[in-house]
């Protein structure tokens, strides 16, 4: 029965979000589908979800806990109550992001299958349908002006200035051709190019024009839900599904701000021995952290090597990661140019099963921007033994007999956490340069956005005070980058709660099994165990781990 339903839901699953399907890595059984976007459609997925939650609520998992089907149990039931609880939000009709759709469309042309008759024509399809796509994105602001569902106006003018950015490029020239360059057709380029100018272009403009001339002028000018419909009930709502903790906001901002000040004792215990008595508080370790003159790149190409050295050390020290470390490797490429001013630090897009793409990680060169010892965790977030060691293990030594809705759904919190734990875990194995790039894993550290997150939605934060409190946590940024960060984080509420929720969520778990197992504690096998089935909830996670502990003893 479990099996049945997974197998009915990752069917509509793959119907109803064919993009995010795609970039699962799965097999997918036609490339020429958009997500779905219009009330009605979004009204019949809501209807189909609830109608499958009261038939897993049926089943209870206790009797197979240690079968594949507890595992796909676990993934189901966190996806139907995602599902649900976040319906109210009406998220369709305020999604307004510098992370929105128009900033994956280049990624999306990276993974569109060309090559024969069938998958041009699928291409062609696809690209197509764009326009009316995006005339049902304008139609829904319009709804959401109508309800009082408002994106803010700093998330507007954000995404205003990408979209800008974007349509300075000459259609034919833009990285939405990559597909047309890879198929190599002749005919087909000038069929894409023609879609691209034609309809790509237009739908972008259509929608850039709309955001500048009707709709920035009544955004949202606060940052906080309150002013929408329910919004302190969705805000808990979408935090709990994005990191699968349900827990009171106003608990998590003290947990954040409990978890800063460790990360700035341990910045502090390494500056002062680096820089003695000068490191004397947060301010002034900062202070001598931007003096420093090794903390700048001195060109792109310095950045892409940097890179490219801290993968590759990472990927000689797999073995000490987990039992068997995957055996595929990670492409470096540079964002976009029109998306570097606006992209996070990196992006990681895991490889397709098929062999039709190699997992990619996507980074920022804006050298200006850029400070060395901020850069290494994430590098080692996205990479290993963060994101491609989590996603290639599952594809490669997943255990044997899980369901594919285990490699469809990606939770962010116990993923985002597995990532931000990484950065730590990197530092046991010496995958750092220095200590003073430990430092400025610290110093780059996302938690205080969870603070500024949580702090404009449950305690009345300004965007100013978010902006500065960006500015004095996380110095090794350009202070400009806290306005954007502030705007980002306002379009998509809780986003950011992932990372150093899920981190703690991870360290308190390894302390766990460090303490009961003692000397018998592996910690490969121990991120094997948790790694194998996919990013379960926490509260699978925390199950599966009583488990593997008593086996151990």
């Amino acid at each position: 029965r479990v099996t049945a339903l997974a197998d009915r839901f990752v069917e509509e699953y793959e119907r109803t979000f064919p993009l995010s399907f795609a970039f699962s890595g799965l097999p997918a059984k036609r490339n020429d589908g958009l997500e779905i976007n219009s009330p009605a459609d979004i009204a019949r997925w809501q209807a189909s979800v609830k109608g499958m939650t009261g038939e897993l609520a049926s089943i209870s998992p206790d009797a197979f806990a240690d079968a594949p089907e507890w595992v796909t149990w676990q993934f189901l039931d966190h996806a139907f109550r995602q599902n649900l609880s976040t319906a109210a939000c009406r998220n369709e009709l305020w999604s307004v992001s510098s992370l929105g759709w128009q900033s994956s469309l280049s990624q999306i042309a990276a993974i569109q299958p060309v090559g024969t008759d069938e998958t041009r024509a699928q291409a062609l399809a696809r690209w197509r349908a764009f326009g009316p796509w995006v005339d049902q994105e304008i139609a829904n602001l319009q709804e959401g002006l109508r309800l009082g569902y408002l994106a803010t106006e700093a998330a507007t003018q954000s995404t205003l200035k990408q979209l800008d950015a974007m349509l300075t490029e000459a259609p034919g020239e833009s990285s939405l051709m990559e597909p047309a360059t890879r198929d190599g057709t002749p005919a087909f380029a000038a069929e894409w190019k023609e879609v691209v100018a034609g309809t790509v272009w237009p739908a972008l403009t259509r929608y850039r024009d709309f955001l500048r001339d009707k709709y920035v002028a009544h955004a949202r000018k606060s940052p906080s839900l309150d002013g929408m419909p329910g919004g302190r009930e969705c805000y808990r709502a979408m935090a709990f599904a994005i990191t699968t903790v349900d827990a009171d906001p106003e608990q998590l901002f003290e947990r954040a701000r409990q978890q800063i000040e460790r990360e700035h004792q341990v910045a502090l215990d390494l500056g002062r021995k680096l820089y003695g008595d000068k490191a004397s508080d947060w301010k002034a370790l900062s202070d001598l952290m931007r003096a420093d003159p090794g903390e700048r790149f001195a060109s792109t190409d310095e950045v892409r090597d940097f890179t490219q050295r801290t993968y590759e050390r990472a990927e000689a020290a797999a073995a000490k990661m987990v039992l068997t470390p995957p055996a595929a490797r990670v492409v470096l490429e540079p964002f976009p140019e029109f998306q570097q001013a606006t992209a996070p630090g990196g992006q990681y897009i895991p490889a397709a099963d098929d062999g039709s793409r190699p997992a990619k990680y996507l980074y920022r060169n804006v050298t200006a921007d850029l400070y060395r010892s901020a850069l290494q965790n994430v590098i080692l977030h996205e990479t290993l033994p963060g994101h491609h060691l989590q996603q290639a293990i599952l594809a490669e030594h997943g255990r044997k007999g899980n369901h594919p809705v285990a490699r469809l759904l990606y939770f962010s919190g116990p993923g985002e956490g597995w990532a931000t734990y990484s950065e730590d875990f990197a530092r046991e194995l010496g995958l750092y340069d220095s200590d003073r790039d430990y430092i400025g894993a610290q110093m780059s550290s996302i938690t205080p956005m969870m603070v500024v997150d949580l702090g404009m939605q449950v305690k009345g934060w300004t965007a100013e005070q978010a902006v500065k409190y960006l500015q004095d946590g996380m110095p090794l940024r350009p202070p400009q980058r806290a306005e954007q960060s502030v705007a980002l984080i306002s379009s998509l509420p809780s986003f950011v709660l992932s990372y150093p929720l899920g981190g703690i969520k991870w360290q308190e778990m390894r302390a766990r099994a460090e303490k009961e197992l003692g000397d018998k504690f592996d910690v490969r096998a121990f991120h094997q165990v948790l790694l194998e089935d996919g990013m379960l909830p926490f509260s699978a996670l925390d199950a599966k781990l009583d488990r593997w502990i008593a086996s151990q003893r």
